[in-house]
């Protein structure tokens, strides 16, 4: 879905909510358009974007600003997000009942393996990384606190597809782009649906170089009290350091018993 289509989508929805607050969601719109191809971007640049006129997108940038969450580049004279827009992120993390007390387990599984190892939740089609501590053995593959990836095809992301409903599991993969990031990605739907079967009965997800070469990440899923998948953590490793049926025979016990015993918590 691109730009202009989801915008249209969002406008049918504000059509038939009547406690939707118009002017709120242009304004998160202008937040929301900055990328990594787009870091900065002039007025005119920020309307056409977020398909408005230029006069309506002036006051929003103008009052973004006035709030701190934007500033212009003194240098280039570009509207960027200012340092203040980590702060919805930085309240999100601190309220999330799961990150501050993963933390232990996290380093404890990476003094254990040597892998970099994360904290990921679900959001729709994507998994979300709220925690990660990178192994200096592990390739550099720019994944941040924050950071989304395809959930069909990475392997914290197919460890809580496995623990859902099958329809439930069926509508986020039918929402996602499912395309080859590398020869070795799984991207068709009965494929997939097979292969969450298999996770779901083993306990954990393995992915081998489905969305970044040389990589191999082993995920086991954090449930809640319904049985339900509220996170999940992984470990990730270059094929260079260790081979798929290697990791999978030394990491997945380990993974499972400390996912069993965070959803205790």
């Amino acid at each position: 879905m691109n730009r202009k289509e989801k915008n249209k989508g969002e406008e049918q929805n504000e059509k038939v909510d009547r406690l939707l607050v118009k002017s709120v969601v242009k304004a998160f719109r202008i937040l929301e358009v900055f990328d990594a191809e787009h870091p900065a971007m002039s007025v005119k640049q920020l309307a056409e974007r977020c398909d408005m006129d230029r006069s309506a997108a002036q006051r929003f940038i103008h009052t973004l600003m006035q709030l701190g969450y934007l500033q212009r580049n003194e240098e280039t004279q570009l509207i960027e997000p200012s340092v203040r827009t980590l702060d919805f992120a930085a309240h999100y993390l601190h309220a999330h009942p799961l990150v501050d007390k993963v933390r232990p387990y996290l380093l404890n599984l990476s003094k254990e393996t040597e892998g970099s190892v994360s904290l990921t939740i679900l959001d729709g089609q994507d998994v979300v990384y709220l925690s990660r501590l990178v192994s200096r053995n592990m390739l550099d593959t720019d994944i941040t606190i924050g950071s989304r990836l395809p959930a069909f095809c990475t392997a914290p992301g197919l460890a809580m597809l496995s623990q859902l409903e099958e329809q439930e599991a069926v509508a986020a993969l039918e929402h996602s782009e499912r395309k080859p990031y590398t020869p070795n990605t799984v991207h068709e739907l009965p494929a997939i649906l097979e292969r969450l079967t298999q996770f779901k009965h083993q306990g954990y997800a393995l992915s081998i170089e489905e969305y970044f070469l040389s990589d191999i990440s082993i995920a086991v899923p954090v449930l809640d009290r319904h049985n339900r998948p509220q996170a999940a953590i992984s470990v990730s490793m270059s094929r260079a350091s260790s081979m798929p049926e290697e990791m999978e025979r030394n990491l997945s016990h380990l993974l499972i018993a400390t996912a069993r015993q965070l959803s205790r918590l």
